[in-house]
């Protein structure tokens, strides 16, 4: 505030006064989308697989190289001795994002994920995943020891009904594959067992390091890998 009290005639006095306020405000408003992967394993060990297979021959003639679900084993009240759970440990590679995007303004891949179309893929390298992966690093090619494929049990599960969306894919990896050291997860759309993303092609969707311990010829282990689709809330969750 200013005045002045200077005379301009008899009796008379000016008075001047003059405020300022200025506000400034400035906000950023961004939303992004987040793309999260739990990876989930369920395992039993030779002598619990081994046990259930001569029940699930003996009541419903399975084969013997039967991959025994965790359904089967639960019918049998056989729980599985370790159960693993990793949240937010993947990435989608750009194979993955040209198939995502292609399918709502490009191209659509041919070879569209299903009960046929679709692996989960586990190696032993513990290398960060990147998004311009086209399999898994312990992928060694056509006689790779350090990686294996195997295809979906069943179709992918879609969920669109609640906020975040979600893609399940499950497979079941028998007593006989992947005995080895558990540290990197990816899926393919492959149709077939494999120990390689190279010898049969694939288009290789997401990548993941995951340390999940070794597994033992005779054992089952089950991976499941969710993957999510949603927006950050206000208080920072996942909607």
């Amino acid at each position: 505030m200013s005045y002045s009290d200077t005379p301009l005639g008899p009796g008379a006095e000016f008075t001047g006064a003059s405020e300022h306020l200025r506000v400034d405000a400035e906000t950023g408003m961004r939303e992004f989308l987040t793309i999260q992967t739990s990876f989930h394993v369920e395992r039993w060990d030779e002598e619990q697989t081994a046990w259930t297979l001569r029940h699930v021959q003996k009541d419903f003639g399975a084969p013997p190289w039967h991959d025994i679900p965790p359904r089967q084993f639960a019918y049998y009240g056989v729980k599985p001795y370790l159960v693993t759970h990793d949240e937010n440990c993947n990435l989608v590679c750009i194979a993955g994002m040209v198939a995502l995007l292609g399918s709502i303004a490009g191209t659509s891949i041919t070879n569209k994920f299903s009960a046929t179309q679709g692996r989960i893929g586990v190696g032993t390298s513990a290398t960060a995943a990147a998004y311009a992966n086209t399999t898994l690093t312990g992928d060694t090619g056509a006689a790779s020891t350090t990686s294996y494929f195997k295809l979906v049990s069943g179709a992918p599960t879609i969920q669109t009904a609640a906020s975040p969306a979600t893609l399940t894919f499950v497979s079941i990896f028998g007593t006989a594959v992947a005995n080895f050291v558990w540290a990197e997860f990816g899926t393919d759309n492959g149709n077939a067992d494999s120990v390689s993303n190279a010898t049969t092609g694939g288009i290789f969707f997401n990548h993941g390091v995951s340390a999940q311990g070794t597994k033992a010829a005779g054992q089952t282990w089950t991976a499941t890998e969710t993957i999510s689709f949603g927006f950050p809330s206000g208080a920072g969750t996942v909607t």
